[in-house]
């Protein structure tokens, strides 16, 4: 039925008018469809184990997430507090400039600096769960309520030791804690 090449008909596993295929290209036909359900079935279980891997990936990794922020918004009004508190300390580290006093009930770190001939005091104190700062001229009289929020925080206390160091002690909102021990001025030498 038709020419032939050479090379075809001379081959073992051609198919004649009078004999069934043995192995001849309709069986390899046959063959290769079973060979290629199984290729796309193993390419979806692939796909699938992927997405599912992608799917435990993106679960783990936002939980990892999510526990990262708490912790750092756990202790970030404490960091903030203690590092905003010694930075301050420390620009003020001269002399008398630095002392703790009570205004109108509540205790503050206050901090004086002099410019233009003018002295003012910066008053750091808790004032309905919040450390605040009040910059103000010192002969005006303080009003707590005008101070800028620095960070929330639970309790805040200042205490001076005999030896003149100030123990600054503080807790936040979820009842961690924190205190500084600071020594303003030049260290007494003995």
């Amino acid at each position: 039925s038709g020419i032939r090449p050479q090379w075809f008909q001379s081959s073992p596993i051609c198919q004649c008018a009078d004999s069934k295929p043995e192995k001849g290209i309709d069986s390899m036909k046959h063959t290769g469809n079973h060979t290629h359900s199984a290729d796309i079935i193993f390419s979806v279980v692939l796909f699938s184990l992927f997405l599912i891997s992608l799917l435990m990936l993106v679960l783990f990794s936002g939980q990892a997430y999510r526990t990262s922020v708490k912790g750092s918004e756990q202790n970030n009004n404490l960091y903030t507090a203690s590092d905003y508190i010694t930075a301050k300390f420390h620009m003020h580290d001269m002399g008398n400039a630095i002392y703790s006093d009570t205004i109108n009930g509540t205790q503050a770190l206050c901090m004086k600096d002099r410019i233009d001939n003018k002295t003012y005091i910066t008053y750091i104190y808790l004032l309905n769960g919040n450390l605040k700062e009040l910059f103000t001229p010192q002969d005006n009289v303080p009003s707590l309520e005008m101070g800028t929020d620095i960070a929330s925080l639970k309790s805040f206390t200042i205490d001076e030791t005999a030896e003149g160091l100030y123990r600054i002690s503080f807790e936040d909102p979820d009842e961690h804690s924190c205190s500084l021990l600071l020594h303003p001025g030049s260290p007494r030498i003995r």
